[in-house]
C-alpha cells in the first residue's frame, strides 16, 4: 500500500508490504521490517526485526493520526495518492456526487453502508490496484445514497463505486 505522511508541513512516501506476519515499510529511501500488534484500546506494540520494541498509544481521527511514544505526541496526516488524486479531479463536485475508481482493481472491502453520513476524508472503500491496496475516501461531507458495488468485485478504471449526497 502506497501513501503520504504528512508531518510538519512535509510529505513523505511510505510503502507498506505485507511480509510474513509482519511488515516490510519504505518510509522515504529507508526500508524498516517491523510488527504491530495491537495491545488493546489505543496501544500499540511495535517490534523491529532486531528485537527491539516500543510501547505506544495510536488515535486516528479521519486521516489524522496522533502518536504518542515515549511522553511526546506528533500527529501526522496519512494521505492516499488515489484519493488525492481523485478529490483534485472532483473539486468540482459541490455538494456531492459520483465517486469512481481510478484505474481498474478488485473491492477488497467496503468500509460504508447506505445511508451513512461520512465526512470529507473517511474511508469508503479498500480498492485492490496494482497489488496494492488503496483506501478510497471521500471528497466531501454527506451521505452514502448508494454504493454501487460489493467486497470481490473488480471494477474498471472510471467505473462508479458509490454516490454521496
Amino acid at each position: 500500500m502506497n501513501f503520504v505522511a504528512r508531518h510538519d508541513g512535509q510529505d513523505i512516501p511510505v510503502e507498506v508490504e505485507r511480509q510474513g506476519s509482519g511488515y516490510r515499510v519504505r518510509i522515504g529511501e529507508r526500508w524498516i521490517e517491523a510488527d504491530l500488534i495491537d495491545a488493546g484500546g489505543y496501544v500499540r506494540v511495535l517490534r523491529f526485526e532486531d528485537g527491539t520494541q516500543f510501547s505506544l498509544i495510536h488515535h486516528r481521527e479521519g486521516n489524522r493520526h496522533h502518536i504518542t511514544l515515549g511522553g511526546s505526541t506528533i500527529e501526522v496526516e496519512v494521505i492516499d495518492p488515489l484519493a488525492l488524486r481523485r478529490q483534485e479531479s472532483d473539486d468540482d463536485m459541490g455538494a456531492g456526487g459520483v465517486v469512481k475508481a481510478l484505474m481498474p482493481g478488485r473491492v477488497v472491502r467496503v468500509l460504508v453502508s447506505q445511508g451513512q453520513a461520512v465526512q470529507k476524508g473517511a474511508g469508503l472503500l479498500i480498492l485492490e490496484a496494482m497489488k496494492m491496496e488503496n483506501e478510497i475516501q471521500a471528497s466531501v461531507d454527506g451521505v452514502v445514497d448508494e454504493i454501487f458495488v460489493s467486497a470481490g468485485d473488480t471494477v474498471d478504471g472510471g467505473a462508479a463505486l458509490c454516490h454521496i449526497g
